[in-house]
């Protein structure tokens, strides 16, 4: 039985893999960020152009044809 519990001691002792795990999403911040920016840029400029075409109407300088 003592060599049994050596082998469970010898067990404990072994290195880790933790320390390999936090390079595994090293940079997925950096994608995460990325993408929040260009989502922000895409909606703005979305945004930007649905506000345009909102106040042409208003002003009725854009008139829709539709074809009822």
């Amino acid at each position: 039985m003592n060599d049994d519990s050596e082998e469970i001691r010898a067990e404990r002792e072994r290195p880790t893999r933790y320390r390999k795990e936090p390079e595994k999403f090293s940079g997925l911040w950096k994608q995460i960020a990325i993408g929040i920016v260009a989502a922000y840029c895409v909606i703005s400029i979305l945004t930007t152009i649905g506000w345009v075409i909102v106040a042409h109407l208003i002003t009725g300088n854009l008139r829709l044809n539709l074809p009822w």
